[in-house]
């Protein structure tokens, strides 16, 4: 028994690394982030006037928020039918934001049904600084 749990290791690995592509392949159908506006990272002279979100594929965005250092929800209004799919998910910022940290959280749905969502990050600065 002891010498079969080797060979149940590697069977397993084996098993694993022959379906890894096959499981890996529904995952390319959900849509994928491709680019944001500001950059996750980002260091901006003075306040974004807009969020923008731009997918690979329509995604239905549930929740879009912008939030501060100190996790105090910023205004956003987004732009379109509201939980229309799109590619593109843009939010206009309503008040400048002062110097700091920020934080851009969404969630939303995939054609597919996948629900995901995720975090951008950026740093506003004064402008001329």
């Amino acid at each position: 028994m002891i010498a079969s749990l080797p060979r149940r290791r590697a069977l397993a690995a084996a098993v694993a690394i022959g379906f890894g592509p096959a499981a890996a392949g529904p995952a390319h159908a959900h849509s994928e982030l491709h680019h944001t506006e500001p950059a996750d990272g980002a260091v901006l002279r003075g306040s974004p006037p807009a969020i923008a979100l731009l997918f690979a594929a329509p995604v239905r965005v549930m929740t879009l928020r912008l939030l501060d250092e100190r996790g105090r929800e910023q205004r956003l209004v987004r732009e379109g039918a509201p939980g229309a799919a799109a590619t593109e998910i843009r939010a206009t910022v309503q008040e400048a934001l002062p110097p700091g940290a920020y934080r851009v959280e969404w969630r939303g749905a995939s054609p597919d049904g996948h629900v995901g969502g995720g975090t951008l990050s950026f740093r506003v600065e004064r402008a001329g600084r």
